[in-house]
């Protein structure tokens, strides 16, 4: 697993403060198994707590090498979209947490949000960042929540979570009972709307039917061909189950069942699987 490989050898030799040697490993495996996106993330991590147990007391840290290696990742264009989104908000946070540098984190938000404008995750972290801010705005907060509900790249079900946040950010934080109301209303009609729009499956299956039944209107209304017979359909059969019968001296053992195996996902034009998972930090 990727951990043994890396993570528990790493974090062994940076206990012992040696982190060139710890950066040497991750540069080894990304070479002899490149795709992986979490290795680009723990030398992220190495070389800032480097950064940081080189500075004297008191001083700014410089963690030019950092924020850099962040940039190479989310301009690099072989890689892709949602990933290069996944590095933006890693990037984001870490100037808003680290360098308390807010304005310049909604900044790396915005051009990832101008790449990849159906992005879920990129108007929740401005929402976010709109939320954990030291002075509480609610005007602010309110405009990350219309941009997300504004956007033409999003779907009436995602706008509908959003709408929901927004409805709750209110009842529990609004000032202004004039705006609830307003956005109750919005809520409710959204609600109906995506409630009253039928599926693509549902929309398929009626065409089909009503095609089916206009046929046989033309069919059996021709007076030149004789109707075919058609036998009954035969109510459809239960299916059967294997219930074994645990007072019987020789029980007939049920066949095991086939365990298949988990799917193996692939960046683009990688040779390795890459097993890792981006969870959200948001």
């Amino acid at each position: 697993m990727l951990c043994d490989l890396t993570s528990a050898p790493s974090n062994h030799i940076k206990i012992l403060g040696n982190y060139d040697e710890a950066i040497a490993i991750l540069v080894e495996f990304d070479r002899r198994h490149p795709g992986y996106a979490i290795v680009p993330l723990r030398r992220i991590g190495i070389e800032r707590r480097m950064a940081i147990s080189m500075t004297a007391n008191g001083a700014t840290v410089d963690y030019s090498s950092v924020i850099s290696r962040f940039e190479r990742l989310i301009q690099d264009a072989q890689t892709p979209r949602r990933l290069a989104t996944f590095y933006a908000i890693k990037l984001a946070r870490f100037h808003a947490k680290t360098r308390n540098d807010r304005k310049l984190a909604e900044k790396i938000l915005r051009d990832a949000l101008n790449r990849d404008k159906d992005s879920p995750q990129l108007y929740l972290a401005l929402i976010d960042l709109a939320y954990e801010a030291p002075d509480f705005d609610e005007k602010t907060i309110l405009e990350a929540f219309d941009n997300a509900l504004d956007s033409e790249h999003l779907s009436s079900e995602q706008k509908l979570k959003f709408s929901q946040r927004k409805l709750d950010f209110l009842e529990d934080l609004g000032t202004d009972i004039k705006i609830l109301q307003q956005h109750l209303e919005y809520h409710s009609q959204l609600q109906k709307s995506i409630e009253s729009t039928p599926s693509s499956s549902k929309r398929t299956s009626d065409h089909l039917a009503r095609s089916d039944h206009a046929d046989k209107r033309v069919y059996t209304g021709n007076p030149g061909y004789p109707v075919p017979y058609i036998p009954p359909q035969q109510p459809p059969q239960q299916p059967q189950y294997y219930v074994p019968d645990v007072y019987s001296a020789s029980p007939i053992q049920q066949p095991p069942m086939n365990v298949i195996n988990p799917t193996a996902y692939y960046y683009p034009a990688q040779p390795t699987a890459v097993v890792s998972q981006i969870q959200q930090t948001y």
